[in-house]
């Protein structure tokens, strides 16, 4: 509700007619997100009647909540997630507690049906950009604590993601659903196939190994936290990578690299090893160098993304997307890693400790 709904001769004589009837329903849940405030601070609860000419009292007795500011807003989207996972927690049981979640973060939002049990969509990003839109990293900082208290809710033992998202909000996801949190996460790629990471990651013990570590850099300071480049993509590309060490490599204790040991694409019959080798590296390279920071540059698929973030739980990590658009004054420039976001998992509230990507000064 915004005070311009008083002109929509669509939302007056075709959709409102439309959704109070649907609200008869008690499947259907019908509330208000409202902008219209009789003072600073408060809501008009009785304004969304004038201005769409209905008997008084026929919107106000419903639920009105404010979405002014950002907060407002996740407020409001936490609360239908819960009133959503509550009237679908006996179906999430009788599928044999397994969560569906859709995840978007590359295409505007539209209306479609999904058939998944919760749906996250976030703006999608700027013209002629790849990176996340600032302001989608923002909003969700500000809901993704909400995502285990819905699992919870809902009595879900395992989640399931569909989807696709760029790299550093799967590491997010997974960050909010450390395995010491629910047992099973399954991510489906858009070629159908699952990829999964049942309980804790396992740890190698012996070769052969999936994956090898080699340092990328010598000019780095000795000391601070440690920078790891995961690419697992079957062609290696590391010049993104060694502009970002060129440019920072006095800021890192060290700098190293894991790629496949076998050519060819990754099988996500081996997700759970995969990320299980990832994390057990990590956690290695942070302990030999005395940090408990990591700056991560993700080349892979978003569920070996969304997977190695449900285990590294102890770590803060510094996450950066790949942008190959202008920069921020808009200018052409070399494809390059742009910080994101540091996420840090267990430490109550949400896993994004902070939005780091790059403002745009000019937009």
């Amino acid at each position: 509700m915004t005070p311009e709904i008083e002109s929509s001769h669509a939302v007056q004589a075709v959709e409102l007619p439309l959704l109070l009837e649907l609200e008869r329903n008690p499947a259907f849940t019908f509330s208000l997100l409202s902008a219209l405030e009789r003072e600073p601070g408060k809501l008009d609860y009785d304004a969304p009647d004038r201005l769409l000419a209905q008997p008084e009292g026929t919107l106000k007795r419903l639920k009105q909540q404010s979405v002014r500011t950002a907060q407002d807003r996740a407020a409001a989207a936490r609360e239908q997630c819960e009133r959503r996972t509550r009237a679908i927690s006996g179906d999430i049981r009788a599928a044999g507690g397994i969560i569906t979640i859709d995840v978007q973060t590359r295409f505007a939002p539209a209306s479609a049906p999904i058939d998944a049990d919760l749906v996250l969509r976030l703006r999608p990003p700027l013209a002629n950009e790849r990176r996340p839109n600032r302001l989608a990293l923002e909003d969700l900082a500000l809901s993704l604590e909400a995502l285990p208290n819905l699992l919870a809710l809902s009595g879900a033992r395992s989640a399931r993601f569909l989807g696709g998202a760029h790299l550093s909000v799967a590491y997010a996801l997974g960050a909010s659903l450390p395995t010491t949190a629910i047992g099973a996460v399954d991510v489906i790629d858009t070629a159908g196939q699952s990829w999964t990471l049942s309980g804790n990651a396992p740890v190698p013990e012996a070769p052969p190994r999936l994956l090898g570590v080699d340092s990328i850099s010598s000019a780095t300071a000795g000391t601070g936290p440690v920078l790891v480049y995961l690419d697992l993509l079957p062609a290696p590309s590391s010049s993104a990578a060694q502009a970002l060490l060129s440019r920072n490599g006095n800021s890192f204790a060290a700098a190293y690299q894991i790629r496949p040991s076998r050519q060819g694409n990754l099988n996500p019959g081996e997700a759970g090893t995969l990320a299980g080798e990832v994390s057990q590296i990590i956690r290695t390279l942070a302990a030999t160098h005395r940090t408990r920071e990591v700056h991560l540059l993700l080349r892979c698929p978003w569920a070996i993304a969304l997977l190695v973030g449900r285990t590294l739980n102890t770590l803060r990590i510094q996450l950066y997307e790949w942008e190959d658009g202008p920069d921020d004054e808009g200018n052409a420039t070399e494809p390059r890693y742009l910080p994101s976001l540091a996420v840090r998992s267990g430490t109550g509230g949400s896993a994004i400790e902070q939005v780091l990507l790059p403002a745009h000064p000019t937009k």
